[in-house]
């Protein structure tokens, strides 16, 4: 009798523990499928790679509300080089608008930035993709 109780209770651990294993990990991939962009996230910072793409939690500047959410590595480093972008056109354009060359190469930056502005809302910081 003693010998039954000890399989018995090694048979129960050893289902308990296997459905808890089971459990987890379709917990886990379960979690991992719905990291894209635009999808909530909890802490700033943290990094995932889901197949070929590479995920950073932060706020993104093209999605509202802005709150916490998983975006494209390139989405803040792109936004920080269009922000960079958008002072030095500050400081050039007193500087450039002195000559009609000047103005060509202003309208060029502007054309350049704007562009840049639009990539990131369509496709780097856009939210589903």
């Amino acid at each position: 009798m003693v010998k039954n109780s000890r399989k018995l209770k090694s048979a129960v651990l050893a289902t308990a523990l296997g459905l808890l294993l089971t459990t987890t990990s379709a917990i886990t991939t379960s979690n991992a499928a719905t990291v894209k962009t635009g999808v909530a996230c909890k802490k700033a910072g943290l990094k995932t790679k889901v197949g070929s793409k590479n995920y950073v939690c932060g706020r993104n500047p093209y999605v509202t509300p802005t709150k916490l959410t998983w975006m494209l590595t390139g989405c803040p480093q792109a936004y920080d080089l269009y922000i960079e972008a958008k002072d030095q056109y500050d400081i050039f354009k007193d500087i450039l608008s002195t000559s009609p060359e000047g103005l060509i190469e202003l309208g060029s930056l502007q054309k350049s930035m704007s562009s840049l502005d639009n990539l990131m809302k369509t496709q780097v910081c856009k939210r589903g993709k």
